[in-house]
C-alpha cells in the first residue's frame, strides 16, 4: 500500500494550504454560489468505487475543480441566507490539527480534554453562566437543544424515564415555545418521546417575542386539564427575525411554576457581546440550560454547537454509562458521560484557537459590526422608495419586501420569490425568503465579518435589477 511519507505529505499540505488561501483571497470578488453542473454532479455522486489508488496530487486537482469551485457560499461577504457564518482562518487550521491528532475527545488524560475545558470555561464566561455549569461541544444547535432537553426530561420525571421510559410518568409532559421558535425544538420533543402534540406553540407579540401572557394562560389551562407543564424553551435571538424573548420575565414564571427554563441561543446567544444589546439578555444567566452555536456567531468552522446545563450532576445522571472496558484513566468524569456520544471529535481546538486569536475585544467588535451592517442595510432600504422594511429586530436579521409602485398586493409574494431566485442564480449574492405574518419576505442575516457596505449595494442593486426584469417579463407575456 502506498502510504505518504512525511516529505510527500509536506508537499501535499503546502499545495492544500495554497488552495485554501486562494479560496479565501477570492471571496471578495468571486461568485457567491454557483450551481453544480450536471456533469460535475454525476462525476461526484455516480463514480464507482476505485479498484486501485489514485495519485494524491490528482485528487487535489479534483477537489479544486469539482469541490472548492461549488461551495455553499457562506464564507462570501455577499451570503445573506439562513445563519451560516464565514469561518475564522485560524479555526480552519484548528480543524486541520484536530484531524491530524484524530483523538476521541471522550475524556481522559490527553490535551484534548484540557483544551475543551478551557474553551467551555470561556464560552460560559461570554454568556454570563456560572462556572459550575457543565458544557459539552456537540455537532450544532439541534444536537445542543436535544441534549439540554434530554436533561430536562430526566429531571422533570425525577429520573423515572431513564429506567422505565415515558410510560412511567403520571401525566403527559408539556413543553412551550414561541411561534418563531426553531424547528429543532419540535424535533427534539418528538425524538425524546414527549410528542409533538405536547409542544405548545405560543403566539408572539408585536416585537415577535413570545407573548408571556399567552404563555401564562396556556400553562394554567394545561394544569387545569391534568397535564404536566415541565419546560419553557425560549429564544435568545430567533432565526426568523432575531427577536429576543423576555428572558427575565420567563425565568420568573418558570421559577414560580417549578418548570425548567431552557434557552435556544444557537443564533443569538453570543449577541450578548455586542454594544447594541446591553440589557436585552437580562435573565439568560438564570436558565437551567442553554444551547449555543460557536459555528454561527463565533465564526467557528462547522461543526460546533454547545450545550450548557446549570446542574452538572443532573446532566451526568441523564447520560452517564461507563462499561467495563472504559474503567481506566478516570481521575475525573469524561465528557462522554454528559452526552450521547462516546467517540467525539476534537471540536474544541478550533474554538480554543479562535477565542485566543481574537480575544473578547475582537469578538465584541465583530459581532457589533455585524449588527451595524444590518442597521446600514435598513438605512439603505428606507432610502429606496421601492422597498419596505418588515422587521428590524435587535440583532442582525432584517426582513423586507420589494414593493414597486403599481404591483397589486396579491402578486407581491410571488415577486419576492422570483427576485430571490434570480439573484441567487446570478451568483452575485445569495439570500432567501421567509414568512412573516402570512407574507413572503426577503430575509437578510449578517454573521460575516467580511461584509462591507459595498456588498450591501450589490445585494440591493441585484434584487432591484431582478425585480425590473421579472416585471418586464410579466408585461411582455
Amino acid at each position: 500500500m502506498d502510504v505518504l511519507n512525511p516529505e510527500q505529505f509536506r508537499a501535499l499540505g503546502y499545495r492544500a494550504i495554497d488552495m485554501i488561501a486562494q479560496q479565501l483571497a477570492d471571496l471578495a470578488d468571486g461568485p457567491t454560489r454557483r450551481p453544480v453542473p450536471l456533469d460535475v454532479r454525476h462525476s461526484l455522486e455516480d463514480q464507482p468505487i476505485p479498484e486501485t489508488g489514485a495519485d494524491p496530487f490528482d485528487l487535489l486537482d479534483r477537489v479544486q475543480n469539482e469541490v472548492l469551485a461549488y461551495p455553499m457560499g457562506n464564507p462570501s461577504p455577499r451570503f445573506f441566507a439562513w445563519v451560516n457564518s464565514t469561518p475564522t482562518p485560524i479555526g480552519i487550521l484548528g480543524d486541520l490539527f484536530a484531524a491530524a491528532m484524530s483523538p476521541s475527545a471522550a475524556g481522559g488524560d490527553q490535551a484534548a480534554t484540557y483544551v475543551e475545558r478551557a474553551a467551555l470555561t470561556w464560552v460560559k464566561d461570554m454568556l454570563g453562566f456560572p462556572q459550575e455549569a457543565q458544557g459539552l461541544f456537540v455537532s450544532g444547535g439541534s444536537k445542543a437543544n436535544l441534549t439540554c432537553l434530554a436533561v430536562m426530561r430526566h429531571v422533570m420525571s425525577e429520573g423515572k424515564v431513564r429506567a422505565d421510559g415515558m410510560a412511567s410518568i403520571d401525566a403527559p409532559m408539556i413543553v412551550y415555545t414561541s411561534a418563531h421558535g426553531h424547528s429543532c425544538i419540535e424535533k427534539a420533543i418528538s425524538a425524546l418521546g414527549i410528542g409533538s402534540k405536547n409542544l405548545r406553540i405560543i403566539p408572539v407579540d408585536s416585537q415577535h417575542r413570545m407573548d408571556v401572557e399567552k404563555l401564562r394562560e396556556a400553562i394554567a389551562a394545561d394544569r387545569a386539564a391534568g397535564l404536566h407543564p415541565v419546560c419553557v424553551a425560549a429564544s435568545a435571538g430567533t432565526t426568523n427575525t432575531g427577536a429576543i424573548d423576555q428572558l427575565d420575565v420567563i425565568a420568573d414564571l418558570c421559577e414560580a411554576e417549578n418548570m425548567w427554563f431552557h434557552i435556544d441561543g444557537a443564533y443569538g446567544g453570543f449577541g450578548i457581546l455586542a454594544e447594541q444589546t446591553e440589557g436585552m439578555y437580562k435573565g439568560m444567566n438564570r436558565a437551567d440550560s442553554i444551547a449555543v452555536d460557536p459555528h454561527k456567531w463565533l465564526y467557528i468552522p462547522v461543526e460546533c454547537g454547545c450545550a450548557i446545563v446549570r446542574h452538572a450532576e443532573a446532566m451526568r445522571a441523564t447520560f452517564s454509562l461507563v462499561p467495563a472496558y472504559l474503567q481506566e484513566d478516570r481521575a475525573e468524569p469524561w465528557f462522554s458521560e454528559y452526552g450521547l456520544q462516546q467517540t467525539r471529535g476534537f471540536r474544541a481546538l478550533k474554538v480554543w484557537l479562535s477565542i485566543q486569536h481574537y480575544g473578547l475585544d475582537g469578538y465584541r467588535k465583530m459581532i457589533t459590526q455585524d449588527i451595524n451592517t444590518a442597521y446600514e442595510l435598513r438605512r439603505k432600504l428606507f432610502a429606496r422608495s421601492d422597498y419596505e422594511v418588515v422587521t428590524a429586530g435587535p440583532l442582525s436579521v432584517t426582513c423586507f419586501r420589494y414593493v414597486p409602485a403599481g404591483v397589486p398586493e396579491e402578486q407581491l409574494d410571488d415577486l419576492q420569490r422570483q427576485i430571490v431566485a434570480w439573484t441567487n442564480a446570478s451568483a452575485r449574492a445569495f439570500i432567501t425568503t421567509t414568512m412573516i405574518d402570512g407574507k413572503t419576505v426577503v430575509r437578510a442575516c449578517h454573521v460575516n465579518f467580511r461584509t462591507t457596505s459595498a456588498d450591501l449595494d450589490v445585494l440591493l442593486d441585484t434584487l432591484t435589477e431582478a425585480g425590473q426584469l421579472v416585471l418586464q417579463g410579466a408585461q411582455q407575456a
